[in-house]
């Protein structure tokens, strides 16, 4: 019973510590700001997993999505996705040893009337990993694996950039 009451006390201590010190999850406050918007619409190749992405986070913070963009409040225009790939390191016996993999797209963000809030703005993931050349198959799905990971970062990567751009809206406004 004393091990129980210990370890509340603990734990309630340690939270107490976390919310007097500041220290929230990364993506808290988010969905709040986010859900002060109206519809978004995003423009781009919906046959992508970036396109995907952005509209399941967009969803995820409540915020609706526009079938056109003149219904929009916010324009999302992801332009020329692109993937990359290079030798990052070679043996000493001249074989690769080491790829680099980079994901990149165009971002837009712009009201519905057409006032640019984001210019057009490159954003960029890269990995590295070990280059096995006895298996391909296995490096095959390796690359597969981290570039979808990449992808879904540069959309939550998208989502901030949104976040950001309609907090510097809302403190740009004059005051009623």
């Amino acid at each position: 019973m004393k091990k129980l009451i210990s370890v509340a006390v603990l734990s309630i201590l340690v939270c107490s510590f976390l919310v007097g010190c500041g220290w929230h999850l990364r993506s808290a406050g988010t969905a709040q700001v986010l859900g002060n918007i109206g519809q978004v619409f995003v423009s781009g190749d919906e046959n992508t997993l970036l396109y995907r992405s952005v509209i399941k986070s967009l969803k995820f913070s409540n915020v609706g999505i526009a079938d056109t963009s003149a219904t929009a409040e916010i324009i999302i225009t992801l332009i020329n996705q692109r993937s990359k790939s290079r030798t990052a390191t070679v043996s000493s016996s001249a074989r690769i040893s080491e790829l680099q993999i980079i994901e990149l797209v165009d971002v837009i963000i712009s009201t519905g009337n057409g006032e640019v809030l984001l210019p057009k703005t490159t954003l960029r993931r890269e990995k590295f990993f070990t280059y096995n050349e006895d298996n391909v198959s296995t490096n095959n799905e390796e690359n597969k694996m981290l570039k979808r990971e990449m992808i879904r970062k540069l959309a939550k990567n998208i989502i901030r950039r949104l976040n950001a751009t309609i907090k510097m809206m809302d403190q740009n406004e004059p005051e009623s």
